[in-house]
């Protein structure tokens, strides 16, 4: 097995970790070889164009890995398109990366993805832009509240190996295996 279906295999089990801590967020997963497929709910968004606009809530994403990944990015595509400055109108296509490095994970995607549903981030770079009307639209569009997810342990990024000899007293990472799982805003 080589490297890029090994780390899709990690993938798919950082999504079904993250799908099953948030049951209410992920209504199904679904896994193809090169694809996964998201029913997500309770996920606000606006969609519509900059006159039309309306908030729907349940959404159908595909997140497709290259057959160069992970030195390519996972790319991220709505079924429906949103309302959104980085989200292609014709194919869907979200831009999720703005320096995209190998270690980012699909829970990066997501986490990114829904920032982006709820109108918190937006990429203004010309390269960027996909719905000029958009751009426009970013500052009559409120951002959305969206239910926290929650993320497990496996789904966290690794924490950085101290540089020094120096042990630490004391951290807020050292909780009790009961509070283990951090709730994330988007």
């Amino acid at each position: 097995m080589n490297l890029r279906n090994r780390r899709i295999d990690t993938e798919w089990q950082l999504l079904a970790a993250l799908a099953e801590a948030n049951p209410m967020t992920f209504a199904a997963i679904a896994r193809s070889e090169d694809e996964f497929r998201i029913d997500m709910q309770q996920s606000p968004a606006w969609v519509g164009g900059r006159q039309e606009r309306k908030i729907e809530t349940a959404h159908m994403l595909r997140y497709v890995y290259p057959r160069y990944y992970p030195l390519l990015p996972l790319e991220g595509y709505f079924a429906r398109p949103i309302f959104h400055v980085n989200v292609d109108l014709a194919t869907g296509f979200v831009c999720l990366w703005q320096d995209y490095r190998p270690a980012q994970t699909i829970v990066d995607a997501i986490l990114i993805t829904r920032a982006i549903m709820a109108g918190k981030v937006a990429n203004l770079n010309a390269v960027h832009r996909m719905q000029q009307d958009a751009v426009l639209g970013i500052e009559e569009s409120p951002t959305l509240s969206m239910m926290p997810l929650l993320l497990p342990l496996e789904c966290r990024p690794p924490l950085p190996q101290p540089r020094s000899s120096r042990r630490r007293l004391a951290s807020e990472l050292d909780l009790p295996d009961t509070a283990r799982e951090l709730a994330c805003d988007f």
